[in-house]
């Protein structure tokens, strides 16, 4: 795993600057911390940043072919280099390394464009090739490794990290639109960034740069194809790959060990590692003080069931105050709160290896969130009455946080009289469009547009036939990147730790997008067939648990100690430019007297001022 930068200039015959190109990698240093290296030649310079994994004597990058003519700074895994190495040594191409970089150069000489669909892995690279004039990049299929790039000055520059383009110069200008999307959603979604001119390559494409001229391109989509009919056999053939996908990512040359949760996912990946490498794993997990979200208990009770040693953390709501390396680490808005306990079982793991797997994408791939669930229902439900009848239900239906959960019905209604592409949005969003507004600046209202707007383009653009499939795709397209493999890339980046996701392997997503969706809910439960498929390996009663996850309690904290934190940050003058104190005031006193949870738009709040007086001041 590594940290990449460059420049190529647009026009012929510019030169280009090492110096700022190394300056660029050294921004995002953590992220390779076993060496660095430059390459410059005719219109553009390569950096990178190292941190040794596989190949550890001969993977050294920037790399070139043997004639100069074709150089590549790659960050990620390529799992089946081996075979394509066999491949391509078979027409001929000739190796020097044993690194699985190097296939990339050579993949390119055969399969030019088409070289990132005959990868399995994880990745992001830009490959120079002075003989075609031509600059190429490409980012894996589910986006887990990071590609930012802009154009300044007649110079295109890229990096994993936005720190990096920093060291360009450009004009940090917010998008109101992005300052709108995190509100909405806690990140702020592909292709955009927050920074205007700033773009990221979103998953499954390549890029390439050629006669000055940008083009992207889509080489994969998940194809929801029809579906299998034979449950035993879906059931081995998910077990088969999830096992292969496990034993590809135990290549390296370095020490690893699983992060795991109370839930079912990592300890299928625990499970998994420890069949295949014949014996007991070393697992990290982090803890709360508040039972309700401390889930060392239920890992304790997997670790011991896989003969595995648990590395344990707690955390405090300290750990939440904490927001310098927070800032500094997400280098845009970003209030997913499970990022800070990620962000510390990263820092306990790296304390003992390298790599770590994680259970990342089995929600995705096998109906795990409950609002899968919840959106089956709605869009069943959704074509018993006309859609004006739902939507006078929900007009006149009370709005009533008070009353016990199952009494809430309100959002559910409005949903129901909604188009289900808007009405999976706001069942998504971490706040819904009018809350967005009522607390930022009217002066921004027009330029935020919708900030559904991603969401509603996601689920649009899919061609997926059922409700759950449809909402997988926008996931697929928008949390995913977004959210959750930012969380994972960043935090543990930070601490020079590689993550892989063997749930996350695109054949076992290809394969998943083949089960029946009614499979997935049985018996009215989420991820049943995953759970059934899983029942000879793994222990009853961690099949029967809820998913959580690194949940933090963030209503109690901000009854407490982060209140204060918020009454600090909403006096800050830049943030004041953007949303309105006296409506944060009013959310916080309101929160603190129990009347309603509003400890999502609390912690946003912080975010998005400890990110303004970090990248803004």
């Amino acid at each position: 795993m590594c940290g990449i930068a460059g420049i190529v200039a647009l026009a012929a015959g510019r030169a280009v600057s090492g110096e700022l190109a190394l300056a660029m990698a050294d921004r995002i240093a953590h992220r390779g911390p076993d060496g660095s290296g430059v390459h410059v030649g005719p219109g553009y310079a390569l950096s990178h940043r190292r941190l040794a994994i596989v190949d550890l004597a001969g993977g050294a990058q920037p790399m070139g072919t043997s004639d100069g003519r074709l150089w590549v700074t790659f960050n990620g895994e390529i799992y089946n280099y081996l075979e394509l190495r066999e491949e391509l040594a078979a027409k001929g191409h000739v190796f020097l390394t044993h690194s699985d970089t190097e296939v990339l150069l050579h993949g390119w000489r055969q399969w030019g464009r088409g070289l990132a669909e005959r990868l399995r892995g994880m990745f992001a690279f830009v490959l120079v090739d002075e003989e075609q004039h031509e600059a190429y990049a490409a980012r894996d299929r589910l986006g887990k490794k990071p590609l930012h790039w802009l154009v300044h000055d007649g110079l295109f520059c890229f990096a994993s990290e936005i720190k990096a383009l920093h060291a360009v110069g450009f004009e940090k200008r917010l998008r109101t639109d992005a300052i709108a999307q995190f509100l909405a959603l806690r990140y702020v979604p592909d292709p955009i960034t927050v920074f205007e001119g700033v773009h990221k390559l979103p998953p499954g494409h390549w890029l390439s740069l050629r006669d000055g001229a940008i083009t992207t391109q889509r080489f994969w989509r998940l194809a929801f194809g029809e579906a299998v009919a034979d449950r035993a056999a879906a059931s081995e053939r998910t077990l088969s790959l999830l096992d292969e996908a496990v034993r590809i990512r135990l290549m390296g040359e370095v020490p690893l060990a699983p992060f795991l949760s109370g839930g079912v996912d990592s300890y299928a990946v625990v499970d998994s590692m420890t069949r295949t490498l014949g014996r007991p794993v070393t697992a990290c997990t982090i803890g709360f003080p508040d039972p309700r979200f401390d889930e060392r208990p239920a890992a304790r009770e997997s670790a011991a069931a896989c003969g595995a040693k648990l590395l344990e953390e707690e955390l405090s709501p300290q750990h939440l105050l904490d927001l310098d390396w927070y800032a500094h680490t997400y280098d845009e808005p970003f209030s997913d709160s499970s990022a800070v306990p990620t962000y510390h079982v990263c820092k306990l793991a790296r304390r003992h290896v390298t790599v770590a797997l994680s259970g990342d994408g089995g929600d995705e791939g096998f109906g795990g969130y409950r609002r899968y669930l919840f959106d089956v229902r709605e869009n069943r439900t959704r074509n018993l009455l006309p859609r004006a009848l739902w939507r006078l239900f929900g007009a006149v239906y009370p709005k009533a946080d008070w009353l016990p959960r199952w009494l809430r019905g309100k959002r559910t209604l409005q949903n129901l009289g909604r188009d289900p592409a808007e009405a999976y949005a706001r069942s998504v969003s971490a706040h819904l469009p009018e809350e967005v507004f009522a607390v930022l600046r009217q002066e921004h209202h027009a330029a935020a547009g919708d900030p559904h707007a991603p969401l509603l383009a996601a689920y649009a653009n899919s061609d997926a036939r059922s409700p759950l499939h449809r909402a997988v795709a926008t996931d697929l397209a928008t949390w995913l990147p977004g959210d959750i493999l930012v969380k994972a890339d960043r935090a543990s980046m930070a601490v020079s730790l590689e993550v892989r996701c063997p749930f996350l392997d695109h054949r076992l997503l290809e394969h998943a997008a083949t089960i029946p969706p009614a499979w997935h809910f049985a018996g009215g439960r989420t991820k049943s067939f995953l759970r059934a498929t899983l029942a000879g390996r793994l222990l009853p009663a961690a099949l029967e648990r809820k998913k959580q996850g690194f949940s933090v309690p963030l209503r109690t904290w901000f009854q407490g100690p982060l209140g204060s934190a918020v009454e600090d940050a909403v006096g800050d003058s830049l943030l004041q430019q953007w949303l309105r104190p006296e409506v944060v005031r009013t959310l916080l006193a309101r929160h603190r007297q129990g009347v309603g949870d509003h400890a999502e738009m609390l912690w946003a709040v912080l975010v998005l001022a400890r990110f303004l007086r970090r990248w803004c001041a």
